[in-house]
């Protein structure tokens, strides 16, 4: 089997939440089961179909043992199919994707439920020491589970690293300030246009005591009405004088996405119309302290096991960090910057690290589609310093 006979036969995922917003009280476990089970309906077959599932999901503190097969289970697909999670920090989406897609390959599999999925929001505080040193006399400290964002070999928050690109590329306050406003006024244009509406399966909900059930299907975190003004009032969040600031950089967020890849013969025999098919993936390591680097690495890998280049990419989709990471990795791939996430990114829409490399997926295809193109590459990179790659052909 080549890798081109690994096909997509469904791509979808929730809309955005904000952090601390409509979904805040909706558990990661659910948000995998609503992409799961919409995966299948949108395409009629039945979880029974399904080989295995593969989710990326990172903060996993508090959702219980591989949340992966938690969300099958509970988006319909029987339980004796294997689950597993896969935890390799933002690009674990996609590190899943290509998990699925080379059991394809190897001929263990036909199909794969490809998951990621993430809840920011539920994040949990950690009290790591109340186990064995009870709560005598004196102070505790309750750790916020979000200290889990610092490198630990570089000893480094993800927007420190994000700061070192700014000082390696000489990149000033402005023009991170102005690539940031243009994915908010991408992703609104594109959530007004409705051109994001064919991405998304709606989330319902609860209804509580003060209010009924909703039905949650418009990405909550853009910010259409920015400007440069109010961009630049916001002060450096990572460094004394630094650059990097809460408005250029990616938001914070909840949401799952999913992907059913097939063997192409096996999507014939049920009739199902190939989406878009698999040409190439790259997973890489980039120095820790410069992880942001990870898509200049990753995207030449993934492209070199082709007979293609960028510029024979009609549109490049590459997971917003940061402003600064953009950019650098701009200077060190000198892309077309017109084909770049036309419909917005992370710091519009948000970056569920679990979720994002599978999302960036949906997105590049869905783009594709509404643009009539046919070639597109995705790239992720991630805490530690991996990103990944992947290169994809519309079918359909």
């Amino acid at each position: 089997m080549k890798i081109n006979d690994v096909v997509c036969v469904s791509a979808c995922r929730t809309a955005m939440g904000r952090f601390g917003g409509k979904l805040r009280s909706i558990n990661v476990r659910d948000l995998g089961a609503t992409v799961i089970s919409g995966a299948l309906e949108r395409i009629g077959i039945s979880g029974e179909l399904i080989d295995e599932v593969v989710a990326g999901h990172c903060r996993q503190a508090g959702n219980g043992p591989n949340p992966a097969k938690i969300s099958s289970v509970k988006g319909g697909i029987p339980q004796n199919v294997h689950a597993v999670t896969i935890n390799n920090a933002c690009p674990s989406g996609m590190k899943a994707t290509i998990i699925g897609a080379q059991n394809i390959l190897l001929g263990d599999i036909s199909t794969a439920m490809i998951v990621g999925m993430e809840s920011m929001s539920t994040i949990p505080f950690l009290l790591k020491t109340g186990r064995w040193d009870g709560f005598g006399m004196g102070d505790q400290v309750l750790q916020d589970g979000w200290n889990d964002t610092r490198d630990v070999v570089c000893d480094l928050l993800m927007g420190q690293t994000a700061e070192n690109l700014v000082e390696k590329y000489k990149l000033t306050r402005e023009e991170q300030d102005e690539f940031a406003l243009s994915s908010h006024w991408k992703a609104a244009k594109a959530s007004d246009e409705g051109w994001l509406d064919d991405e998304i399966i709606p989330v319902a909900i609860p209804a509580t005591k003060k209010k009924p059930e909703e039905v949650f299907d418009k990405d909550e975190p853009i910010r259409g009405d920015t400007t440069l003004e109010k961009m630049a009032k916001l002060p450096a969040a990572f460094k004394k004088g630094g650059s990097v600031t809460a408005g250029n950089s990616c938001g914070l967020s909840d949401g799952a996405s999913s992907l059913i890849l097939m063997a192409r013969e096996k999507a014939k025999v049920l009739g199902l119309q190939p989406l878009f098919s698999l040409l190439a993936y790259s997973s890489v390591g980039v120095e820790n302290a410069y992880m942001g680097e990870g898509p200049g690495v990753a995207i030449p890998a993934a492209l070199n096991k082709t007979n293609l280049d960028l510029n024979g990419m009609d549109l490049i989709e590459v997971n917003e960090a940061f402003a600064c990471q953009i950019l650098a990795n701009e200077r060190v791939l000198s892309w077309d910057r017109s084909r770049l996430n036309v419909h917005g990114g992370a710091i519009a829409l948000g970056h569920p690290t679990g979720e994002s490399g599978v999302r960036i997926l949906v997105t590049l295809y869905h783009a594709l589609k509404r643009l009539d193109k046919e070639l597109g590459v995705a790239s992720i990179c991630g805490g530690t310093g991996v990103a990944c790659a992947m290169v994809i052909k519309r079918e359909c």
